[in-house]
This record gives structure tokens, sequence and C-alpha cells, in this order.
């Protein structure tokens, strides 16, 4: 993930570092699980993810649904955005396909997605690669 994608976002980095690796202490399985997950994890898995991690980003007035076919809304600071869950973020392309976002649409939207996968991505898009927080060697640095 772009590390200006964390800045932009992520208000409490500390508090979302200490809050995934508590949680992971918790669930002892749970890496095991996330690396077993991606194989079958549904949309409704990140939804809960970013639902749990909420607090840490600069998000506030989320609804949950979202303009043109997209899941959820959110204010960051004045800018409104519009939110997509996806597993992987290729699945995005969809979206694009249906016409549910157009080019210029693209700044306005977030993909919130387990794994960044989209090497194509639009550089207006910003993603945030939920995984990312769980990597262990993003936890070292």
């Amino acid at each position: 993930m772009k590390e200006e994608i964390i800045k932009k976002y992520v208000k409490d980095l500390d508090g979302l570092i200490r809050e995934t690796k508590e949680w992971e202490e918790e669930f002892s399985v749970l890496h095991q699980t996330f690396e077993f997950a991606e194989h079958w994890m549904y949309e409704q898995g990140v939804i809960f993810l970013f639902g749990r991690f909420y607090k840490f980003f600069n998000f506030r007035d989320i609804a949950i649904w979202g303009r043109g076919g997209l899941d959820a809304q959110v204010r960051c600071g004045d800018d409104v955005k519009q939110l997509e869950f996806e597993v992987f973020s290729t699945g995005f392309k969809e979206h694009i396909k249906r016409g549910d976002v157009k080019p210029e649409d693209y700044k306005s939207t977030i993909i919130v997605c387990w794994i960044h996968d989209w090497k194509e991505c639009p550089d207006d898009i910003d993603v945030i690669d939920l995984k990312h927080f769980f990597k262990d060697d993003f936890f070292k640095s």
C-alpha cells in the first residue's frame, strides 16, 4: 500500500497497529486463518474488518449505501468519498465495466479490500489494503 494512502486516511496508525497485534494474539490462529481465508473470503469479511478498525481511519458520517451501486459513502475532511468493499481490488473492474464509476469519479472513490492485486489500477483511485496492516514486516517498521 502506498505510504501516502496511509498518511491520508489513517488517523491513528500506532493504535491500528496495536489493535491488529492484539487481535492476532487474541486469536492465535488468525495469521494462518487469513492465509487460508484469501481463497474463500467474501466481501462481508472485508466489511467486518473495516468496521472493526474504522475508528483508526480519518472517516466520519459513514452511510452504508453509496452512489451508483457502490457500497458506502464517508466524509474525509471536507470531501465525500465513495467506498467499495472487495476481497481483491481487481473486483472493482466490474463496477467500471457496468458504468457504476466513470473516470471523473475516480478521485472520490476508495476501494477497501483485503488484497490489492490490481497492478493497472488508475492512480486517481485510492486503495486501502487491509491485509497490509497484518503483515509481519509492517509491524517491524
